[in-house]
C-alpha cells in the first residue's frame, strides 16, 4: 500500500495499545482513545481512513457503539476482540462493522485485512490491465478483483485452467499485489520431477540422507518462506506425497528428507491445475482433504477460445515484450484472431516473438509455415490420433519427451546441459525422463 492512512484506535488496555501501534505504524498516522467518552467527539468531527476498536472498554461493549458513529460517517471499521459472544458479535455486524478479529492473532491478521479494505484504492486496475494482466474478458476482470480485495490469510489459492492459460503468470501477479515484489515466489512444477525426487525438491534433504546426497539441500518450501509457494500441476502428486504437502500446509511444519527435527516455514500456498481434481477425487486419485485446504480460494481461467477478445490484447502484450518492433496489418490480426490457439496464451506468445523476430517490420499476412502448428493438421497426423485413443494423451507425451531426449543426447554426445536448452525444461525434468524411460 503506497498512500498513508489516518487511523483512530480506542483501546483501553495500555499495553495492548502499545502492540496495535508496532503493528499498524506502517500504514501511516495513528490517534488513540481509551474510551467512548474520548472517542465520540473525534468520530463526529475528525475523518478517519480507518477505526479499529475493542469491543469490549471499560464500561462494557461500547465498541458496538463505536461501530455505529464511525459506520454513520462511513468511515470503516475493524472490531477487535476477546469474546466469542455470538449476540454481541451479530449486533456489532449489523452496525457496520466490516470485520471483527481475534485480539490473539491480531499481528496475523490486522495488516491483511487492512489492505483488502483498501486494495481497490490502492492499486491502479488501468495499470494491471494493460500493462501486467491485459484481459478484457469481464467475468476474468471481476474474479481477479475479488481475489484482490479478499485477506488471504490462513487460506490457500487453487487456479485451474486448460495448458498454456497463464496460471503461473496470474499466480505471480497476484503474489506480488498482495504480499510485495520483495516477498519470495518459488516455482515447482510437478509433473517435471520424478516422484522418487519431488520430495527432496519441496522439503529438501540432510547431507548423507541417501546415495548421491553430497551436501545439504534446501527444499522449495523453505525458500518460501515468508512469501509464496506455487505448485503447479499438483495433481501429479503422488497420494504419498499429498499427504506430507497436507501436513506441511496444516502445521507450517515438515522434514527435510533424512532429518530428525521438523522445520518450519511460513509460506502461502498457491497451486495450478489443467485436471479435474473432483473426478480425480472420487477416483481415489486425489485426497478430498487436501483438496479443501489447496481450494479455500479458487480462480479459473478459461481457454483462449473461450475469451476471443484477449487475442488481440495478449497480442499486442507479447509483441511490446520484443526488443524489435512490429507492425501488423489488419489481414495478420484477422489471421491471427481465426487460429484455433490449443496452446493457449503460450502457443501465442512463441507465435507472437516467432513473428517479432521475422526480417519485416511490417506483416501483412501470416506465412504458412508460421501457423503450422496451430492448425490441427498441422500438430496431429493420422497416426498420432490413433496412438493417443488407443493409448492416451500423457503416454503420447511420454513417448514424445523420451524419443526427442534421446535423439538429442545422442546429437550432442550426452551433455545434459545443451539437451535443457534445446528442450527449455529444467535439469529435473531431464533427469527424470532418464530416469522413467531408462535412458
Amino acid at each position: 500500500m503506497k498512500q498513508v492512512l489516518r487511523i483512530l484506535i480506542v483501546e483501553d488496555d495500555k499495553y495492548f495499545l502499545s502492540h496495535l501501534r508496532e503493528v499498524l505504524s506502517p500504514f501511516g498516522l495513528l490517534e488513540a482513545a481509551v474510551s467512548l467518552d474520548q472517542a465520540a467527539p473525534l468520530l463526529e468531527t475528525e475523518t478517519y481512513d480507518l477505526v479499529i476498536t475493542d469491543l469490549h472498554l471499560k464500561e462494557g461493549p461500547e465498541g458496538i457503539k463505536i461501530v455505529e458513529l464511525a459506520h454513520r460517517r462511513k468511515m470503516p471499521v475493524i472490531m477487535l476482540t476477546t469474546s466469542d459472544e455470538e449476540e454481541l458479535l451479530t449486533q456489532a455486524y449489523a452496525r457496520g462493522a466490516l470485520h471483527i478479529l481475534r485480539k490473539s492473532q491480531v499481528r496475523e491478521t490486522l495488516p491483511g485485512f487492512i489492505k483488502s479494505i483498501f486494495k481497490t484504492e490502492s492499486l491502479s486496475q488501468q495499470r494491471l490491465f494493460e500493462s501486467r494482466y491485459p484481459t478484457r474478458h469481464a467475468p476474468l476482470k471481476a474474479d481477479i478483483l475479488k481475489l484482490l480485495q479478499t485477506p488471504w490469510q490462513g487460506r490457500s489459492l487453487l487456479i485451474i485452467g486448460p495448458t498454456g492459460t497463464g496460471k503461473t503468470m496470474l499466480g505471480k501477479l497476484l503474489a506480488e499485489e498482495l504480499i510485495g515484489q520483495q516477498a519470495p515466489f518459488v516455482h515447482l512444477n510437478c509433473s517435471e520431477i520424478a516422484d522418487s525426487l519431488i520430495e527432496s525438491e519441496l522439503f529438501g534433504h540432510e547431507k548423507g540422507a541417501f546415495t548421491g546426497a553430497d551436501t545439504k539441500k534446501i527444499g522449495k518450501i523453505k525458500s518460501a518462506d515468508g512469501g509464496i509457494l506455487f505448485l503447479d500441476e499438483v495433481a501429479t502428486m503422488s497420494q504419498a506425497m499429498q499427504q506430507k504437502l497436507l501436513r506441511a500446509i496444516e502445521d507450517k511444519t515438515y522434514f527435510p528428507v533424512g532429518a530428525v527435527k521438523p522445520e518450519k516455514s511460513n509460506f502461502t500456498l498457491i497451486t495450478a491445475t489443467c485436471e479435474n481434481l473432483k473426478q480425480k477425487m472420487s477416483l481415489g486419485q486425489f485426497r478430498e482433504d487436501l483438496f479443501y485446504r489447496i481450494s479455500s480460494l479458487q480462480i479459473e481461467i478459461p481457454a483462449l477460445k473461450q475469451r476471443p477478445e484477449d487475442i488481440d490484447v495478449f497480442t499486442q502484450f507479447f509483441l511490446k515484450q520484443s526488443a524489435r518492433h512490429v507492425i501488423l496489418s489488419e489481414k495478420a490480426k484477422e489471421e491471427i484472431r481465426r487460429k484455433e490457439w490449443r496452446g493457449n496464451l503460450r502457443e501465442l506468445k512463441q507465435f507472437i516473438l516467432d513473428l517479432a523476430d521475422s526480417h519485416k517490420g511490417i506483416i501483412d499476412e501470416i506465412k504458412p509455415e508460421l501457423g503450422s502448428l496451430t492448425s490441427s493438421e498441422g500438430l496431429l497426423n493420422a497416426e498420432i490420433r490413433n496412438y493417443i485413443e488407443k493409448n492416451g494423451l500423457r503416454s503420447y507425451f511420454q513417448l514424445v519427451e523420451s524419443t526427442i531426449l534421446k535423439e538429442l543426447l545422442q546429437k550432442y554426445n550426452g551433455k545434459i546441459t545443451q539437451c535443457m536448452k534445446v528442450m527449455q525444461v529444467s535439469s529435473s525434468a531431464i533427469y527424470r525422463i532418464l530416469q522413467e524411460h531408462k535412458l
